[in-house]
């Protein structure tokens, strides 16, 4: 009897040790409200010329955040669009974005409560381009480096000229550069790094 007791007695305490010594699972205390970092993240489009000759241009002047009720904004100055070539820049700047009208875009989402964990969401969003307002979704990866909510995309984001009006500004484009073709499907890079406020 004193031998069961003994083991039980034993056993308990080695539970007890057990569980006092399992690692504490540190919950993450998510910060309601993130800044941009514009540092670390960038916008990129390609377009492709004469069916065959892809360029890579990037916005260099865009800032955004999530504000407390997990609304996304983000606002890009269309004359920052970088295509290496200051005419190409003028032109478009005047003929297709015509940024004495529109000067910015802006891309906003209302995400849900787990948008922002680590892994792969679905997100709509709506963006607001050259007067127009167009509803659109895509597959985005969330991960966290340094403290901070890093967004990009999982699978390749085709925009459509098309969508945004722009179809006289891409001909308008085309003939001052004397080539043959313009495509109007332009594919997007992002990468939005957020650091908690």
């Amino acid at each position: 009897m004193k031998n069961k007791i003994y083991i039980h007695l034993l056993t308990l305490c080695l539970l007890i040790i057990l569980v006092s010594c399992k690692p504490k699972v540190r919950e993450l205390n998510t910060p309601q409200k993130w800044i941009l970092d514009r540092e670390f993240s960038s916008l990129s489009i390609i377009t492709t010329k004469n069916d065959s000759i892809a360029e890579v241009s990037n916005f260099t002047n865009f800032s955004g955040q999530i504000n407390n009720d997990g609304m996304l904004k983000i606002v890009i100055d269309l004359n920052s669009l970088e295509t290496n070539i200051p005419i190409r820049n003028s032109r478009i700047q005047e003929h297709l974005f015509q940024t004495d009208i529109y000067k910015t875009a802006e891309v906003t989402a209302q995400l849900k409560p787990n948008d922002l964990n680590i892994g792969v969401h679905n997100i709509a969003f709506d963006v607001d381009l050259h007067g127009l307002s167009v509803m659109m979704n895509a597959d985005f990866m969330v991960f966290e480096q340094y403290g901070k909510k890093v967004v990009v995309l999982h699978k390749p984001l085709i925009f459509d000229a098309k969508n945004f009006g722009f179809e006289n500004g891409i001909n308008t484009l085309k003939n001052l550069a004397n080539l043959y073709s313009i495509d109007f499907t332009i594919p997007i890079n992002v990468i939005l790094s957020f650091e908690p406020q």
